[in-house]
């Protein structure tokens, strides 16, 4: 992996910038149409959504959707519904997530079920599952066996984030889990929806399935390093409640655990980065990007990337 001066260099050359420019207009287009994926006939969904959506995200999947598919060649139609489609099933896993940890708040918002109750978050969740389904139905110019690929791919990546988030709030297993139960949870849970967007791109394009074998696998790699980055934020909250890697970790090394942890985390992304890499460069450009968003955010993780290289 590069060094985080590597990164900033590479982070503000020209293409990058010219790139940038051309992905943020697609998704502005994308916060467009979700916006108002909500039909104004349903006022109490719509108003569930409307406050939803407000509270702003990082919309990390659906810029990886549009990040890859133009850098694949796809046409800007078919790289926003993509993009729109795996928005929607984040959306709906995060607003199924917030009730069944009963988390009051999300990015400094209210969460659905909190303002809204139990009824309205399941069918909002519900209602944006069906409409990401319906967004893909929309991709212009593919065949008929591409777009039930894409169904395919939406159905199995929705199906592996449930049993991973199953997992996840088993208190009955909180105390028995390894680390390998771990990763395999988070990497139905996480590495799910975080492959989707490449995955959805490569269909499109007709990638071969062992490219699509290594992209699994390599965002799978990333999912879990994602996860405990987000579980270390989250530890307190999590204590005792669901699992968590940290307290995991702390387990079995309770003088450094977070220590362990980013140890765990540079092993997982350089595992990624090796696996992606040998994908064609516009998967890995991909990948690259919201890889070095991350640690560009952490700092602090310079030195163990510069041992680990």
């Amino acid at each position: 992996m590069p060094d985080f001066d590597q990164i900033m260099e590479a982070f503000m050359s020209s293409s990058v910038l010219n790139d940038r420019s051309n992905i943020d207009h697609m998704l502005f287009e994308c916060e467009r149409i979700l916006s108002n994926c909500m039909s104004q006939q349903y006022e109490s969904l719509s108003a569930a959504w409307a406050h939803h959506f407000s509270a702003k995200g990082k919309r990390s999947r659906m810029r990886l959707a549009l990040s890859t598919s133009s850098n694949l060649g796809l046409t800007s139609q078919q790289s926003e519904c993509l993009a729109i489609a795996c928005e929607l099933v984040h959306q709906a896993s995060l607003i199924h997530d917030d009730l069944m940890d009963a988390d009051a708040s999300r990015n400094g918002k209210a969460t659905v079920w909190r303002k809204y109750g139990q009824a309205t978050a399941v069918c909002l969740g519900d209602a944006l599952l069906v409409e990401a389904m319906f967004q893909l139905s929309c991709t212009p110019d593919i065949s008929a066996v591409t777009r039930q690929a894409l169904i395919r791919l939406v159905r199995d990546s929705v199906q592996a984030a449930a049993e991973g988030q199953i997992d996840d709030c088993d208190i009955s297993k909180l105390h028995n889990f390894s680390y390998s139960d771990y990763c395999t949870a988070v990497q139905n849970k996480s590495g799910a929806l975080f492959a989707m967007p490449a995955i959805g791109a490569m269909l499109v394009k007709h990638s071969d399935n062992s490219e699509i074998e290594r992209a699994i696998a390599g965002f799978s790699e990333f999912g879990i390093a994602y996860q405990l980055l987000d579980d270390w934020k989250d530890r307190e909250v999590d204590k005792d409640r669901r699992l968590n890697g940290y307290w995991l970790l702390d387990r079995t090394n309770p003088d450094a655990a977070e220590v362990s942890l980013r140890t765990a985390v540079i092993k997982h992304l350089d595992t990624a980065d090796k696996i992606l890499s040998t994908l064609p460069h516009a998967i890995y450009q991909s990948f690259s990007e919201i890889r070095d968003e991350m640690l560009l955010k952490l700092p602090e993780l310079k030195t163990d990337l510069e041992v680990v290289n």
